[in-house]
């Protein structure tokens, strides 16, 4: 395949067909997308690429990542507030009173939420959806409504920056990391969180798998290539884990089995992105999904990495 392409990260022109006539299975907006990987670098990327229009106008709809634990009901809202709490226990190492915060598609603002709890004061979230940032304020947080690149923050000012489920995302991850590497104070952290393409659910759901989330997944993540970008950023001290997390193993059996469905956007099967079978799902795949993370092929990636200098 060599339609068109040209790579987002070395700016290569071939490419290898991973898979086509990929679906936006959960909320069904109009199109069709491939995902190829660049032979030079190895970077997976969706193909047609958007633009920054066409990405906003794919959040258009009652996106699920945009409503709180509360509002997905009690179930999921005790397994979330548990994922959360065994983070932010991670996230004592990083953060304390004095901690200047910022997270880079902040949503409705709960990881900043629950970084209260550690004491810290100064946190700041950034999102494109300004009813987003307008719950951040209700919340008593600031917030900015726009882009990461247009963002007025000042530069060695964050004594740790958030990317959760944000890099796959964006339309040139390598700029974004660089923006979070001049934010940071010296010794400064990025922490975050991305899918890992390299898991047995890719493998096995392919087309299917929900991870691929087109057309908002705008690239995918394997730990080897997740480090190679984060030390090309200038980071050292790159730290990459493996996660229980089997939403990826419900949604893609959800995909699966909406895939002959002849209208996705108005799908009666699937709200908000998730079907009445969503939340059994996550249990009864939960225990593939710990064996995956015990064998390092999780399809949730975490890490962690520090900007150098300041103190160790």
């Amino acid at each position: 395949m060599n339609q068109d392409f040209h790579c987002r990260i070395c700016q290569g022109e071939l490419c290898d067909l991973i898979y086509s006539g990929i679906k936006d299975w959960e909320y069904g907006v109009e199109g069709s997308w491939d995902y190829v990987r660049c032979q030079l670098c190895s970077a997976v990327q969706l193909h047609p690429f958007p633009d920054l229009n066409d990405l906003q106008r794919a959040y258009d709809i009652d996106y699920h990542g945009y409503s709180s634990g509360e509002e997905r009901g009690f179930l999921f809202s005790l397994l979330y507030n548990l994922k959360e709490r065994l983070f932010r226990r991670r996230m004592s190492a990083f953060v304390g009173p004095d901690s200047r915060v910022l997270d880079v598609g902040c949503g409705a603002g709960e990881f900043l939420l629950g970084l209260q709890s550690l004491g810290a004061e100064y946190l700041e979230g950034i999102d494109f959806s300004a009813a987003m940032i307008e719950r951040l304020h209700t919340a008593g947080l600031k917030g900015y409504a726009g882009t990461f690149d247009t963002f007025p923050g000042r530069l060695g000012s964050y004594d740790l920056v958030a990317m959760n489920n944000y890099l796959e995302h964006t339309l040139a991850p390598d700029e974004e990391l660089a923006l979070s590497f001049g934010m940071l104070t010296p010794g400064g952290h990025l922490v975050g969180e991305v899918p890992g393409f390299n898991s047995p659910d890719r493998w096995l759901f392919g087309r299917y798998w929900g991870g691929n989330h087109v057309p908002r997944h705008t690239f995918q993540f394997t730990a080897s290539f997740l480090s190679q970008r984060l030390a090309a950023a200038g980071f050292e001290n790159i730290h990459i884990s493996h996660q229980l997390n089997p939403s990826h193993w419900a949604l893609s059996v959800q995909n699966f089995m909406q895939r002959r469905a002849q209208d996705l956007r108005h799908n009666p099967a699937v709200v908000r992105g998730r079907s009445r079978w969503y939340l059994p799902l996550l249990l009864a795949l939960a225990p593939l999904s710990a064996l995956s993370a015990l064998c390092r092929r999780s399809s949730c990636i975490k890490f962690y990495a520090r900007k150098p200098g300041g103190k160790i």
